[in-house]
């Protein structure tokens, strides 16, 4: 299976250079362009406003004091405090939501650094499927191919990348090249840090 470098875009999340598959919801940021908001990427406030539901009334009585103080902050555009009707209405959506990171470097990842590739792809398991980009012409797993050391060290690196849920792709002239795909993301929960990774996505690809 080929996946387009089109489709991909490079950011750097979580303190690493990456490629990244990601969707844009052309509504809400439609929405944050006409009111002149841009990525909204402070946690604390992610957090108060992520137990809001989304364009309801919430009662501001039914805030603590923290989370009152935390939305008098917001940014126009995130929520709507209607003081004369005692509601508060959260109107800040995700904009985007990265799909796929792939870790790489300009060269490619060597064989012999794959190992710490995959811890690394390792971290972003909370917020979305993940691979590593591979330099190193391997076989097809389950392919017949002559006994060397390397081919062995493949195919224990290719174990430990299926246990951790790990795609693996090498470069092809059309695109990268899906020597194992990466498990399907299946968040246990939703939470704020998972909005956070996003924002932090959004701030690098949307207009500021």
């Amino acid at each position: 299976m080929l996946l387009a470098e089109q489709a991909l875009v490079g950011l750097r999340l979580r303190g690493q250079q990456v490629q990244a598959s990601v969707s844009v919801f052309a509504d809400e940021a439609r929405r944050r362009s006409a009111v002149g908001l841009g990525a909204v990427d402070s946690r604390v406030l992610l957090t108060v406003l992520h137990d809001l539901p989304a364009d309801l009334p919430v009662p501001l009585s039914s805030l603590d004091a923290h989370g009152l103080r935390t939305l008098h902050t917001a940014p126009p555009g995130a929520v709507d405090l209607v003081a004369e009707q005692g509601i508060a209405v959260r109107r800040l959506v995700p904009a985007a939501r990265v799909e796929l990171v792939l870790v790489h470097e300009p060269r490619g990842i060597s064989l012999r650094d794959w190992d710490s590739a995959v811890r690394d792809a390792s971290q972003f398991a909370p917020f979305c499927a993940r691979g590593v980009v591979v330099s190193h012409p391997l076989s097809e797993p389950g392919q017949h191919h002559s006994e060397s050391p390397d081919d062995s060290y493949t195919d224990l690196l290719l174990l430990k990348a299926r246990f951790y849920g790990v795609g693996v792709a090498t470069q092809e002239p059309a695109g990268l090249r899906w020597l194992l795909e990466p498990a399907p993301y299946r968040p246990r929960r939703h939470s704020a840090a998972q909005w956070l990774f996003h924002e932090q996505a959004w701030r690098q690809l949307g207009p500021e």
